[in-house]
């Protein structure tokens, strides 16, 4: 039986499970929830009623780290590094980008210039702390791919969609190896796989209707 995963079209969290789903070629099945009116089939099965959710048969996941270390685990070979110090390290840093991701939404929803600079503040912050991190890639552990990679992928895409409009939170001046590993993961071919095809369209639209800062930017 076919895992299914439970989301809504802009997820960045259940992203990252389509990324190891895609990278591991496991069949799936994908099913779209509105958020702002969830089912009750869906309250129930999901304790924080947040997306992602992965059934399996009868029994679900919930929580996107947990779904990706699943998979990870049950489909060789494994895209963590060897050694439990190593795969480690390579966990905090996948929560380190969940972390990424949160104020990446408080970015893009910040209700004033004055809430805005201060979550770009806080990512500019964040990759500095990846540049210090990372070596010479073309990946975070070096010549091959990891969880880590797909876990920052969504938000180096969401990233890229709004640095026409307002200041990168990655610069290039100022992190360039978190720029060239960027540029780098923004290349492969599944990432346009991972995500519905009218992608773009409806982020776009979602920043100018959400009354945000930046609404006014994409007008």
């Amino acid at each position: 039986m076919k895992p299914q995963l439970i989301s809504f079209k802009l997820c960045p969290f259940v992203q990252k499970a389509v990324l190891v789903l895609l990278h591991k070629g496991i069949e799936f099945d994908i099913e779209y929830i509105d958020l702002q009116n969830p089912p009750d089939w869906f309250m129930q099965i999901s304790p924080l009623g947040k997306v992602p959710a992965l059934k399996v048969g009868d029994e679900v996941l919930f929580e996107s780290s947990v779904i990706v270390e699943y998979l990870d685990e049950i489909h060789a070979p494994s895209l963590h590094p060897e050694g439990p110090l190593r795969k480690a390290q390579n966990r905090s840093w996948m929560e380190f980008g969940n972390e990424c991701l949160g104020n990446g939404y408080a970015l893009i929803t910040a209700p004033d210039e004055n809430a805005f600079q201060d979550q770009l503040r806080q990512l500019q912050d964040k990759m500095d702390r990846l540049e210090a991190q990372l070596g010479q890639g073309p990946y975070f552990n070096g010549e091959a791919i990891s969880l880590i990679d797909y876990s920052l992928l969504p938000f180096f895409q969401r990233q890229k969609l709004i640095e026409t409009a307002v200041p990168a939170a990655i610069d290039e001046s100022r992190h360039p190896r978190v720029k060239r590993w960027a540029d780098h993961l923004l290349q492969l071919p599944l990432l346009a796989e991972s995500t519905v095809p009218d992608f773009e369209a409806l982020y776009h639209d979602m920043l100018r209707n959400n009354g945000s800062f930046l609404s006014a930017r994409f007008q």
